[in-house]
Formats: C-alpha cells, structure tokens, sequence
C-alpha cells in the first residue's frame, strides 16, 4: 500500500508500506478515503523527534476487514479517531479525557495518510463513528478538528448571549465562529491579518474589524471585551491581543501551543487586575467527537466551507506545501485514487 511516511525537516515521501495483516479481535482494517492536514502536522518542533513517521489523524473511509466481535462491519463509512480514553481512571472520571495516560498511549497504524489502517479494539469500541447517509466524506473529514473546538467551548461555557473574540481566521479560527454562532453567542469578533481570511470570517457570521485593531474589536464587542476569548495562534503577540480583547472577569483560551521552551512576553499585570482566566485545550474525547459529528451532520456548522484543496496522495507534498505556506485554509489528501 502507498503512505506518505514524514522524515523531518519538513520533508515527505511518498512510500509503499506492507498493508495491515488481518485485524484481531475487535480490530478493524480501514481503508482510507480521505484525511485532513492539522496544523500539528506541520510543527516541525513537535513533529521531527517522531520521524520517521506516517502523520494524519483526520481520517475518513470505509471498513476493509473487521475482527470477531468488531462494532463494524465491512463496507461501513467510518471516522476514526486516532486516541481513545480508558473512561475509568480519575482523570477520566473528572471529564478530563485528553489527559488520560490510555489516550496519550493508543493510536491508529501506521496513520491516517496511508490507504490502509489498522484501528485497535479500543478505539473501534470507544470513537470509531459511522458517517451518516448524506453527510459527505470531505466534512466528515472534520468529525476531529471541530471535536477539539467543540472541548474548547464547552470549557469556556460558550452559550446563548455569550460575548466571543477569536485571533486567527485560519481553518480553526473559522470553525470556532462557526461553533460559537451554533451554540448561540451573542457576537462573535474575529481578528485577522489577511484581507481574504477576514473575508471567510464574515462570511461565516463573524464582525471583522478593517483595522484589525484591539479598540476597534473592543468598541464591536459592546465596549467592554469578549467574555471568552479564543487564540488559535501560537504567536505571541496574537496571544497578548487575546489578553486584551478579554472582558474584566473573561476567559482567554490558548488553542494553539507556543513552542515549549519559549517564553512568551505578555502583559500579566493588566490581565490579573481584570481576574481574566488563561485557559488551554488540547485534542477531543469520545462526547467531542459525538457532538462534532452531530454538528456537522445537521448543518449547525457548516464545515466543508472551510476545506479550501483537494489534493491527492501522489502530491502529498504539494499538500503541506500549501498548508504550511498559508496558500490554503485547510487541506485534505485524497487517497481513493
């Protein structure tokens, strides 16, 4: 089978791999339709200490072979989520179920860019999803992407009136006003660089400020800043904004990691006299990803709106070219061909 294997340094190859054997009990052999490029595929810093690898942890496709006692049969469309939590230890007990060590531990082989995978019994029982008829394979490609934001928001308690900010229109940023609308926010303001990303967030329903400036988002915001605050960036000065665009008494939510061992100069003093929370999030569990799902399937959120190329296996690297240049919002590799 073909895969595309990532061997640091930004650099790909397109490899043939031995396919899975066949699956063990409650194992399932899936071959892969589609999956996304993350942003985490294309941190270097976070990426090259595991290479040689096989990335992609979007994927989407159909049962090729299933064992005794799988959940799914052959034939079934099916989103696969790489981590699965044990649901027992104390961390799961307290909803905590990205920290789980068993979540941090279980993952599909060899990845979601190869045209087959093997998907372990516990992740087949616990968030192996079927896609419903009529939901297509390219917005079920999201299922985890908008999982992780659906976590998100839920922490932050986005809800009907909310007050939101969002820095960075990229993919994920899109997907956060479009979640944060569904949930029923009140406004949403988004800040963003680019004149043709601020255009998608319009059109996804956020307010754009022209001058992509803290006074303006504040004045669009009902003057008093956002009660929650989303970073999709890990830059730091898109985190300092974030700081600034919250509410006395807000919360500001980093969705995107820093680089570890890089200390980010922010304004502490102004956010402590204003009580404003720091939060993060990372990854989706189980309930997430049933909420995406549910999301996308209804229409709630418009996913598909965000997937800007298509691109086949072959040009794999044409497809992180793309995604890490910024020419597109979000990628998906086609692997059907």
């Amino acid at each position: 089978m073909r895969a595309a294997r990532y061997l640091g340094e930004g650099v790909l190859e397109l490899v043939e791999m031995d396919p899975p054997g066949p699956p063990g009990p409650g194992e399932l052999v899936v071959r892969v339709h589609l999956c996304g490029i993350c942003g985490s595929d294309l941190m270097t810093w976070y990426q090259d200490p595991r290479a040689p690898v096989v990335l992609g942890h979007e994927p989407v496709g159909v049962v090729a072979a299933a064992g005794e006692g799988a959940p799914f049969a052959p034939g079934d469309r099916v989103f696969v989520h790489h981590h699965v939590p044990c649901m027992t230890c104390g961390r799961c007990r307290a909803g905590l179920h990205t920290l789980c060590e068993t979540f941090r531990a279980t993952r599909i082989d060899p990845g979601g860019l190869a045209e087959l995978i093997r998907v372990p019994a516990e992740n087949a029982r616990l968030d192996v999803l079927a896609i419903p008829d009529g939901m297509s394979d390219v917005a079920a490609t999201l299922i985890e992407p908008l999982g992780c934001i659906v976590r998100g928001q839920r922490a932050t308690g986005v809800g009907p009136g909310t007050r939101v900010a969002v820095v960075g229109a990229g993919s994920m940023g899109l997907l956060e006003i479009r979640t944060a609308l569904a949930l029923g926010a009140r406004v949403v303001v988004a800040l963003e660089p680019r004149e043709d990303r601020r255009a998608m967030a319009r059109a996804a329903g956020a307010v754009c400020p022209e001058d992509g400036g803290h006074e303006a988002a504040v004045a669009a915001l009902g003057g008093d800043g956002a009660e929650v605050v989303f970073v999709t960036t890990g830059a730091p000065a898109a985190i300092d904004l974030g700081l600034r665009l919250a509410a006395p008494g807000g919360t500001v939510q980093l969705f995107a990691p820093p680089r570890p061992g890089h200390p980010v100069p922010v304004d502490l003093g102004a956010a402590w006299f204003r009580e404003v929370a720091i939060t993060a999030t990372y990854s989706a569990g189980p309930f997430d990803t049933r909420e995406a799902l549910r999301l996308l399937a209804s229409g709630a959120v418009d996913g598909e709106s965000v997937i800007t190329h298509r691109v086949p296996l072959d040009r794999v690297g044409e497809a992180f070219r793309l995604a890490r240049t910024g020419e597109a919002v979000k990628v998906v590799v086609d692997l059907s061909g």
